[in-house]
């Protein structure tokens, strides 16, 4: 199973993550913003939407 963390603004893919952690941690690495827009992100205002592949 991956998860997928895209930019609600833009749409670009941010991140994948193989296994769970917080997504705290993954978007301190971009400082809490989209590298492809800028779009400041909240980790505690997020959508979650599951796919079966």
């Amino acid at each position: 199973m991956s998860v997928d963390i895209t930019c609600g603004k833009c749409g670009e893919k941010i991140s994948t993550m193989q296994m769970l952690k917080s997504v705290k941690d993954v978007m301190k690495h971009y400082n809490n913003k989209c590298p492809s827009c800028g779009q400041v992100l909240s980790v505690t205002e997020f959508l979650l939407d599951v796919e079966k592949k």
